[in-house]
């Protein structure tokens, strides 16, 4: 038996807010644990290196949110 494209669409929809709500939860998480752990870097490594590292894994965690937030709210064609 073949699905109409409907029930697929219907799948890849699921499956992309599934997607999105996982990506935004994995970049929440990636801000939270590197604001928690700022501290421990910038005493092991030094607080130019700790700067750094905070800069680039608050963007990534950023972007993480933003893909997430777009999968969310995007219409599957």
């Amino acid at each position: 038996m073949s699905r109409t494209k409907e029930q697929k669409s219907t799948g890849f929809l699921i499956a992309e807010k599934f997607f999105g709500i996982i990506i935004l939860i994995i970049g929440s998480l990636t801000i939270y644990y590197m604001s928690i752990s700022l501290n421990d870097i910038a005493n092991n490594v030094g607080p130019k290196i700790a700067s750094f590292v905070q800069l680039f894994m608050g963007c990534v965690g950023v972007g993480l949110i933003a893909l997430g937030i777009f999968l969310i709210f995007v219409r599957a064609s």
